[in-house]
């Protein structure tokens, strides 16, 4: 016959399976609002069955349940969905870092304003248009004189502002590289974690999802890529460069380059350059490497041009005292470039013969220079050649604003799907909790039936007539 302890035992198991599925919800609900964690849910599953044998045989049909047992702890995600989050959340990272960079760059150029350039460079034409029209007035070769000045302090001011700004970049990659090799670590340690619970037959659900937001912030800053392997442990690479394998972690390092010793280069612990395909990382080495160093190129060919277009026509006037040979700007670039120190108002050329105080030549040449293409190999004039060199930094700012916007957004409805599978509904948490509520009350009765059969047997039967 079905004995009374094989039903307690049963009733025991509900009571204590559902008591853990309440666990596990409960669980749920303080991590609801909790980043990077994974829902979880008791898979129940019937337990082992048994033969009806001996005593027990023909009382009943096929084997006898055993009760509920839970099978695994099973932790809802989507490999797929984490690998799509982080490919583009990457891709968002490293114009994102871009369009920040650029944006600072923009105000250091200031051109939409009347500090910019350009509008220097037309102040600086007019002085010389002016000066032609009256060379022997005091007042407009002072003027001139200010104006040219202001001209090349403003090359001056941005040549320092972006070689700052491109110098400040190093720190930003020295600390992205420090925060990549800080991951690097926190998942080898998980994966030993993870491994070790695997191997004994557990599921380590909590430490997968520390693995995850780990990896997910090292996709952002390098655009690692990562598959799990058998043992659950995840092999992580940046660039085709493992960074990660089982326990172990290659470090990376900054070293300064040994031909521009103003930068910061990136490098594997085995001497191999880091070239990370996406992430802030990337971003941030496009920008510093070749962005910064294009627009700084540009100021120094234009302010060379224009210490050379300039110097061509003004040795070779004469001024008011009859000053001649001299330059009108010194230096050879943007950072070096400043008007002639021992050149006064009365030394500028604006004549192209000695003692002829009312000639003109030498400065409607210079005023005539604004519209001399002597820029691009005779394509473009100095106003022409900036005004490119501007509009293409426009041009790129926009793309990576745009870009940082556009991946934003996939990122975002990326990041709302795996939140569908894997994020926690408090409203379904709550319905969970109150069938497991139910289900454990249920049991509980079910003891409580036993517990007055127990005491019919134990302290009652056999006293008739009492």
């Amino acid at each position: 016959m079905p004995s009374i302890s094989s039903g307690i035992s049963i009733a025991l198991q509900a009571v204590l399976t559902h008591s853990q599925v309440l666990e596990i919800t409960e669980h749920n609900i303080a991590n609801a609002s909790t980043p990077g964690y994974r829902r979880q849910s008791a898979v129940l599953t019937a337990d082992m069955p048994y033969s009806i044998n001996g005593a027990d045989y023909k009382t009943g049909a096929g084997q006898r349940g055993s009760g509920v047992t839970i099978e695994r702890i099973q932790r809802f995600n989507l490999a797929f969905f984490d690998g799509r989050y982080r490919a583009v959340s990457s891709e968002a990272a490293s114009w994102e870092a871009q369009s920040g960079i650029l944006s600072q760059l923009e105000s250091v150029l200031a051109e939409n304003s009347d500090d910019g350039l350009l509008p220097k460079l037309d102040q600086f034409w007019s002085g010389w248009q002016s000066l032609s029209n009256d060379p022997t007035n005091n007042s407009l070769r002072t003027i001139l004189l200010d104006d040219a000045s202001s001209l090349a302090m403003a090359f001056n001011r941005r040549s320092a502002q972006i070689t700052q700004l491109r110098s400040d970049q190093n720190q930003v990659v020295s600390s992205q590289v420090e925060e990549i090799n800080s991951l690097a670590s926190q998942i080898a340690k998980l994966n030993e974690n993870i491994s070790r619970v695997i191997s004994v037959g557990e599921q380590p659900n909590d430490l997968m999802d520390k693995r995850d937001v780990a990896l997910d912030r090292l996709a952002e800053i390098s655009g690692a890529v990562s598959s799990e392997q058998k043992n659950g442990e995840m092999l992580v690479s940046i660039g085709g460069h493992v960074l990660v394998v089982g326990h172990d972690t290659f470090k990376l390092e900054t070293r300064t380059n040994p031909v521009d010793t103003s930068v910061m280069d990136v490098y594997w612990s085995d001497n191999q350059k880091v070239d990370p395909f996406s992430g802030e990382l990337k971003g941030t080495l496009e920008v510093r490497d070749r962005i910064l160093v294009d627009q700084l190129n540009g100021l120094n060919t234009m302010s060379a041009g224009l210490i050379a277009q300039v110097n061509a026509i003004h040795s070779g006037g004469y001024g008011l005292n009859n000053a001649t040979g001299l330059n009108f700007f010194t230096g050879t670039d943007a950072s070096s470039i400043a008007v002639n120190p021992i050149l006064d108002a009365t030394s500028i050329a604006t004549s192209s013969a000695a003692s002829q105080a009312g000639n003109n030549n030498i400065a409607l040449q210079i005023a005539g220079l604004k519209t001399v293409k002597g820029m691009k190999a005779g394509t473009a004039t100095l106003n022409e050649f900036y005004n490119s060199q501007i509009t293409e930094l426009a041009v790129t700012t926009k793309r990576a604003t745009d870009n940082s916007y556009q991946h934003g957004l996939i990122v975002h409805a990326l990041g709302n799907q795996r939140e569908s599978v894997a994020g926690v509904s408090l409203d379904e948490e709550a319905a969970n909790m109150a069938k497991a509520q139910k289900a454990y009350q249920a049991a509980a009765r079910v003891l409580t039936a036993y517990d007055d059969l127990l005491d019919l047997v134990i302290n009652r039967m056999g006293r008739v007539g009492l």
